[in-house]
């Protein structure tokens, strides 16, 4: 299943990558969307390419349904990501720890200055779970909680975004 987004947000895309990039933004992301993000390894490229692994935990309950097809309770796996700064690119990848066979789930988030200032941010992936029966409304169901986590995600960032120029007219 395929999925797109876009987001406006008032800064550069270097102020948005900034912010992504921040312990801070973590937190808040956890607090609001109960998805927790480790950083398990981080390095940079000779081309400046910000490469990092991480593990990502969603803190929320899984249907029964879900429950069964992957034996756990909560949605957990690890999300490769390739961050090109000078392209302003990430590709990303997540690899589950069950039916790593049957998931397939990537894309890309390409972030832009946007006609009239600030930037946008266009988000395009694909969830693919090969199992008979429930794989269709595995997918639909990540595929929303996604969408919603994306889209509280850019309320965040938003809100760090007034916070920082609210600071800058302040000094």
């Amino acid at each position: 299943m395929k999925f797109a987004m876009t987001h406006h947000f008032d800064c550069t895309p270097e102020e948005l990558w900034e912010i992504f990039e921040s312990r801070e933004f973590d937190v808040r992301l956890e607090e609001e969307t109960a998805v927790r993000r480790e950083v398990l390894e981080e390095s940079t490229d000779d081309n400046g390419v910000v490469n990092k692994k991480l593990r990502c935990i969603s803190l929320k309950e899984m249907p029964g349904v879900m429950k069964k097809a992957i034996g756990s309770d909560h949605l957990e796996f690890e999300q490769t990501n390739e961050l090109d700064l000078k392209e302003s690119i990430l590709k990303w990848e997540v690899v589950t720890p069950f039916l790593t066979d049957r998931v397939e789930a990537g894309g890309t988030t390409r972030v832009d200055e946007a006609e009239g200032g600030g930037c946008t941010r266009n988000i395009q992936g694909e969830i693919n779970i090969k199992l008979p029966l429930v794989g269709k409304k595995m997918e639909k169901k990540l595929s929303e909680n996604l969408s919603e986590s994306y889209e509280k995600a850019a309320g965040i960032a938003r809100a760090m975004i007034a916070e920082r120029q609210e600071e800058a007219v302040a000094e």
